[in-house]
Formats: structure tokens, C-alpha cells, sequence
């Protein structure tokens, strides 16, 4: 069945009536490739709709990750439009066009700030040789939402087909970009008081660049509906920054239905469950505690070639589970260490984890536990709202234990280094430390 609302039916006219003239004619060679200078950073689209679509081909297939499925829509001019959660210098889109190596499309690329006025972009024609992504760029400048409109292809019919597509953002360059990074957040409590709520308001206040979610985001009631219900009453606001990598109690749903659900694209934004961006001096990973870890594993594999590709000075990565831990409720969790051997081999500077309901800095060291320089810091900070634990035996190299405290790890990333104060939900900065210069 194909859906044309009304209200979508007159957005058509009025884009046709106005937009339609201002198409460019279409290059011989379209901008192509996976990425330009300076314009790699990926935005995760908060809401993505479409002019009209077919019911078995939505939208949202767009960007599931998945090259097998895609969006598909009937009509000159019929677009695919990206939200994203807050405005951001755009510069390009990428495209991977269904049956792209056997047909050109012809396309326009609009952007609007307030989702009311649209400016065409970019307009051309697609390749009609690949599958894979295409880079259509154009010249930075602010925006929140992206339209993708089509308006023929090669066998002179009206249906749009995306597989994929992604909008791109400046990169972050030099200076000291700030995260908040926190773990085991969110149970049933919504009130102002909950400490749920007051973690939340606190990363407000700091009001980061990024938020690195260490899983276990909706700790014990995990559906999508208790996301909806709690997590998203007192952190909804802060989504859109919000960058989480899933917990035990996200997969206590089968698959982790609720978690995947709920974040969305920003769950899998390069089409698996572990995913990694980049922030100004930094390349940042995500990976999946919970799912696939081993050696041989597909996991592991990406994580290595991610880690050769990037020539970021500054690696950080975070999961759920901390191979060390003086936590009691959990403690240390030695399945992770392929991680980290990847991630030491790397030359990486810092682990993030949650899971134990308390917060612990440990000195530098190596996958096996001993102390060194050239090892990576961790940081336990499960501390976003979930009840806390006591500590139990010390383990080796710990340099800073606080139970009984809720709060939020504040990182400064600079060019070459980081800083941490870890603050609770008074305001007071508890522990702190840095500048320390990347390995």
C-alpha cells in the first residue's frame, strides 16, 4: 500500500513549485567518494520521514544500517527527508541509490534550519555504476533538516529507491571538545528528585558535545515501552548527544529490542551494534560487552581495522563491562580482554565502563594487569541513577574508589591530552586529574 497523506500531498506541490526550476543540470561526474576533507563526521538523524513510501519500503529503512532493504517512494519530486536533533554545519550526504550500479537517478539536495524553508544544495545525477554510498557535498553551513529529492532515473519511471543514506558534518577540529560519560542510569523513578533525573540536569548544565552512554541505560526494566516511560522522561531531552553502547539488562529484552528501538540509528549507525566517530584530536569506540567479543568474531575484526584506519593521536573506548573492577557487585570480567588487547596494541589512552554501580579511576596499565605507562586508563562510572553498591577487595592499580555517590565523569579532550573531574549531583567535583598527554 502506498501512503499519501494530505498534508504530505500539498508539501509536494509547494516543493515542486519552487524548487523544481533551480535544478541544476546534472554534472557528468558527481562528487563521489567516501568522505571529503574535513567533512566525515556522521549526524545521527533523530527523525527520518518521507513525501510518500510504500509500506513494506518505510523510511526508516533508510538508515537501518542494512544495504538489503531501502525506502522507496512514488513521484517527481518525492523526497526522503533527515532530521537531525539540533542544527549542525552540514556538508555533504551520502547515498547508496537501490540498483545503483545498474541506473543513474537524478536528485536535489535540500537543507532547511527550521524545517520550513528549504535551499537547494546540490543537484546532479548519481553515478549509475555503484551500490555503495556516493557523496554529494556542498558548502558548510547550518542546518537541521535534509531532503533528498528525486526526480527520474535511467528507465524514465517515478520510483525513488534509497538503500542507505547519511547526512555529514565538519569535522571537529583542535581545541578541548567535553564529554560526559556515565553508566547504569535510568529505573522507574521520574521525579525531579530521582537521581535519574538529577544526573541528567547536571550533563545539562555541563552541557557536553557528546554523551557516552556505558550501557544499561534503562537498568532493570528495559522494554521499549520502559524506555519510553523513564529513560526518555528525564534524559530525552540530552538524546540527540547521546551516543550508548548496550548493557546485560538492555538484552534481559530479547535481542535488546527495547534498546535498539529506542536510540534508533544512533544504536547502529554504521550498521552493527559497536560503531566509533570521531571528535576533534579523538576517535572514540563503541563496542558491544554483551554480544560477540571473542577472538575470530566479526566484533573484534572491525575493531582491529578500525583502530589501523583512524589517524586520530587520541583513542578512548567504552563498553558496559570493566575487565577490572573492585566493585562488589560485579567485579572483574576477563572475557573483554581481547578488547583490550586490540585496543593497547593500538596505542589507546582510555577504557570507559559501567556496570559496577560505583565510580573507580585506575592508573595506566596493561591487559594483564600490570602497571605501565604506555597502558590504558580506565574508568568505572556506573553512577547515572541506578542504585549503588559498596566496593568490595581492592584490585591492583586502583587509584580512586567512591561509593555511595551518584554523579558524571566530565572528559576534556584536548588536542594532544585529557582532563577528568568526576562530579556528583550536588555540583561537587569529587576527583579529578590532568592534564595527561596521549600515548
Amino acid at each position: 500500500m502506498l501512503r499519501r497523506p494530505l498534508f504530505v500531498l500539498f508539501t509536494i506541490v509547494v516543493v515542486l513549485a519552487a524548487a523544481a526550476p533551480a535544478r541544476a543540470r546534472p554534472p557528468a561526474d558527481p562528487l563521489a567518494g567516501s568522505a571529503l576533507a574535513g567533512c566525515g563526521t556522521r549526524q545521527t538523524p533523530s527523525v527520518v520521514s518521507a513525501s510518500t513510501y510504500e509500506d513494506i519500503n518505510p523510511p526508516a529503512h533508510a538508515v537501518d544500517g542494512n544495504p538489503d532493504t531501502r525506502w522507496s517512494g512514488y513521484g517527481f519530486g518525492a523526497y526522503l527527508q533527515l532530521e537531525l536533533p539540533a542544527r549542525a554545519t552540514l556538508c555533504a550526504v551520502q547515498v547508496a541509490w537501490f540498483r545503483g550500479d545498474e541506473r543513474w537517478n537524478d536528485y536535489t539536495v535540500y537543507t532547511s534550519a527550521d524545517g520550513t524553508t528549504f535551499r537547494n544544495v546540490n543537484a546532479g545525477r548519481s553515478t549509475g555504476t555503484t551500490r555503495a554510498m556516493e557523496t554529494y557535498a556542498f558548502t558548510p553551513h547550518e542546518a537541521r533538516f535534509v531532503r533528498i529529492a528525486f526526480w527520474q532515473n535511467a528507465e524514465q519511471h517515478l520510483w525513488a529507491s534509497i538503500s542507505e543514506a547519511a547526512v555529514l558534518g565538519v569535522d571537529a577540529t583542535g581545541g578541548t571538545q567535553t564529554v560526559v560519560a556515565v553508566g547504569d542510569i535510568s529505573q522507574t523513578c521520574v521525579a525531579a528528585d530521582c537521581p535519574t533525573a538529577r544526573t541528567a540536569a547536571l550533563t545539562g548544565q555541563i552541557d557536553p558535545a557528546r554523551i557516552l552512554g556505558l550501557g544499561d541505560q534503562q537498568n532493570g526494566n528495559d522494554t521499549y515501552e520502559d524506555f519510553l516511560r523513564y529513560f526518555d522522561k528525564t534524559w530525552g531531552p540530552l538524546k540527540g548527544r547521546f551516543h550508548p553502547t548496550p548493557g546485560n539488562h538492555e538484552y534481559e529484552v530479547t535481542g535488546a529490542d527495547g534498546y535498539f528501538r529506542y536510540f534508533g540509528p544512533a544504536a547502529k549507525p554504521q550498521g552493527a551494534s559497536w560503531y566509533s566517530f570521531d571528535l576533534g584530536n579523538w576517535h572514540i569506540v563503541s563496542l558491544n560487552s554483551e554480544y560477540d567479543r571473542n577472538e575470530g568474531g566479526a566484533q573484534l575484526a572491525w575493531l582491529r581495522a578500525d583502530l589501523a584506519a583512524t589517524t586520530k593521536p587520541c583513542v578512548a573506548a567504552y563498553w558496559h563491562r570493566p575487565k577490572f573492577s573492585s566493585g562488589s557487585g560485579h567485579g572483574n570480567f576477563p572475557n573483554v580482554k581481547p578488547f583490550w588487547d586490540a585496543l593497547y596494541a593500538a596505542g589507546a589512552d582510555l577504557v570507559l565502563n559501567g556496570h559496577d554501580h560505583d565510580y573507580e579511576r585506575f592508573a595506566p596499565q596493561r591487559p594483564d594487569g600490570v602497571a605501565s605507562p604506555a597502558g590504558i586508563r580506565e574508568f568505572v562510572v556506573g553512577t547515572g541513577g541506578a542504585g549503588l553498591r559498596p566496593f568490595g577487595t581492592t584490585v591492583a592499580n586502583s587509584e580512586r574508589r567512591i561509593a555511595g555517590t551518584h554523579g558524571v565523569l566530565r572528559l576534556e579532550l584536548g588536542t594532544n591530552d585529557y582532563a577528568w573531574r568526576f562530579v556528583d549531583i550536588d555540583g561537587t567535583t569529587r576527583d579529578q586529574g590532568g592534564p595527561v598527554a596521549c600515548h
